[in-house]
């Protein structure tokens, strides 16, 4: 009985192994390292929770149950061991954005709804092996959306900074609002959220500096504490604003009271009707939330040496965003700026993830008294500070200089996010940035080319001086050939003809292509067969064997006037023109 019931332990433990590689030499060491980690992550997670939900347009409560369960969700289906999922601020933005018209006492559980079906979504890419889908959002199209995104979020909070209210989903209507209402600012509100603005900043940028250079502490030291400190700003405002009554006395707006608890487990109850209006934002923040969390977590599985698997990662930030549709949360996904302290504090393994879920588990039963003088001009710094480092002009410049076609994708995206909305500024990205793929791929790049003199090297005879031979001519073809190009070519070829009336040889150089459809190969036909009237061969040549193969399942080598070469040299050598040897005679008359 024991022997036989040894094989299936070690196949449980196996497979319990090979889902989680991390258990592999698990010991104190390691939890003690994970233990600290969450500790950190938490004292940064209790404040940014409160104020990503302010951003949301939700309850404080909101941000600290979306921070529990599906932290630690995502710790047992991620493939990331150090990503920190909860609330961030681009999602939360497009949750504000997604909720917007809709009444507020049916915004939480419009929210929830929110997260559950944006999990769904994940889930079903993730069963469909459809991790591929962050390929066809550009970098630059991921760096203009954040930073717009970050301005837009910028605009939003400086009406708790001011102490006024303020509307609208675009930057115009949010600045119109906000100028029409900036005569009713609170002075009190103002100095407050100032304050906190310039110690947050200051800290984010000298705090580290100063540590490492008079208190001589080591460099991840102090940049962990740099991390931490803005709890102590919100530890100072709390004191400031239950001290000395602001609230009650000059009409600071506070946090108020937070319920004390537990989330309750329940699917959210909304009609059919709503749930099929938060179907397309759900949908695109699906989209954003994946292919940033992605791009985290391979930034940090680069440096810890681990793999990321893009279909687990899709599984388990559905599953998070599942469990925050059923415990009153809203849509999570991957944290930068959590992610990062979790890594450099140390984290080892998900545990930490683990751990620092019960920690606000624990917050969420025992602090949120605490929290009730909080400032949301203090929550508005925290996001404003926190965007100053989500904004990548240069990087928008950068791409601008080198590739105007991705300057233009990401310039379009990152006003798209200020006019139109956050919520459609992925879509246009993505789509701009196909399109003029697409366009692109319309008439590709085709160069006559000669051989350098004495080498075997061909290169484009417009730009290069190179030797060419008016009777055999060839074309290097840089892009596959489908049935969007393939009458460009033909009318590149028969151009080519005419400019060269004494053309006997065409080779096609085709390096670049990597297929032929059925479009495409149509058109060869079509130009063998006018050659052929002109009397004119067709060859090609650097054919990579894969197209090849498929050419041989048509009769197009058959029908092919010339031949099929493996360079472009042996090409050349094959088909170039005899010289005049009589010019070259050595014979001498005598007469």
């Amino acid at each position: 009985m024991a022997s036989d019931a040894e094989p299936t332990a070690v196949k449980k433990s196996s497979a319990l192994h090979r889902q989680y590689d991390w258990l592999r030499g698990y010991g104190p060491a390691v939890f003690s390292e994970d233990l600290v980690a969450a500790i950190i992550v938490t004292i940064l997670l209790v404040p940014q929770a409160l104020a990503y939900a302010l951003l949301a347009g939700l309850p404080p409560k909101a941000g600290i149950y979306a921070s529990i369960f599906p932290l630690a969700i995502y710790a047992l289906f991620g493939s990331s061991r150090q990503l920190s999922v909860g609330p961030t601020a681009v999602v939360s933005l497009m949750t504000a954005a997604a909720i917007a018209t809709i009444p507020e006492g049916q915004r939480l559980v419009s929210a929830a709804a929110l997260a559950l079906m944006t999990g769904g979504f994940m889930l079903i890419f993730g069963l469909l092996k459809s991790g591929f889908i962050m390929n066809f959002v550009s970098r630059p199209v991921v760096s203009a959306y954040i930073t717009g995104a970050a301005v837009l979020i910028i605009i939003s909070q400086l009406r708790h900074i001011f102490g006024v209210s303020s509307d609208g989903q675009t930057a115009l209507s949010l600045m119109q609002t906000l100028l029409s209402n900036v005569g009713d600012a609170k002075s009190v509100t103002m100095l407050i959220g100032g304050g906190s603005i310039l110690t947050l900043w200051a800290v984010k940028k000298y705090l580290a500096y100063g540590l490492y250079k008079i208190f001589h502490l080591k460099p991840t030291t102090a940049r962990i504490i740099t991390r931490i400190a803005p709890i102590f700003v919100v530890g100072l405002c709390i004191a400031l604003s239950a001290g000395l009554d602001l609230s009650g006395r000059f009409g600071l707006r506070v946090v108020g009271d937070i319920p004390a608890g537990l989330p309750n487990f329940a699917i959210p109850a909304l009609s059919l009707v709503a749930y099929e209006a938060l179907l397309i934002p759900a949908l695109v923040i699906a989209v954003v939330a994946f292919v940033d969390s992605m791009t985290i977590a391979q930034t940090l599985g680069a440096r810890s040496r681990t793999r990321v698997d893009a279909d687990k990662e899709l599984l388990g930030l559905g599953a998070s965003n599942v469990m925050a549709g059923l415990t009153a949360g809203y849509p999570v996904n991957g944290s930068l700026s959590r992610s990062a302290v979790n890594f450099s504090a140390g984290a080892q393994t998900p545990i930490a993830s683990i751990l620092a879920a019960a920690f606000m588990a624990l917050t969420a039963l025992l602090l949120t008294p605490y929290l009730t003088a909080l400032p949301l001009a203090t929550l508005a710094a925290l996001i404003i500070v926190a965007c100053f480092s989500m904004m990548e002009f240069k990087n928008l410049w950068r791409t601008w200089v080198y590739s105007r076609t991705d300057g233009l994708t990401a310039v379009a995206t990152f006003l798209a996010v200020l006019l139109v909305g956050v919520q459609w500024g992925v879509l246009v990205g993505v789509v701009l940035a196909m399109a003029l793929h697409i366009r692109a791929t319309l008439k590709p790049h085709m160069a006559r080319v000669g051989r350098f003199p004495g080498t075997e090297h061909y290169r484009d005879a417009e730009r290069f001086n190179v030797e060419t031979d008016p009777a055999v001519i060839t074309l290097r073809i840089d892009e596959s050939l489908y049935y969007a190009n393939a009458r460009y070519l033909e009318d590149k070829v028969a151009r080519l003809v005419v400019e060269f009336p004494e053309v006997t040889d065409l080779i096609l150089m085709c390096p670049a292509v990597n297929k032929i459809d059925a479009s495409a190969l149509s058109s060869l036909h079509e130009i063998n067969k006018r050659l052929m009237s002109a009397n004119v061969r067709l060859h090609i040549s650097e054919l990579h064997s894969h197209v090849r193969e498929r050419l041989h399942r048509s009769d197009f080598i058959d029908q092919l006037t010339g031949q099929i070469f493996l360079s472009q040299h042996e090409a050349m050598e094959t088909l170039r023109s005899e010289p005049d040897w009589s010019q070259f005679s050595d014979h001498i008359d005598m007469h």
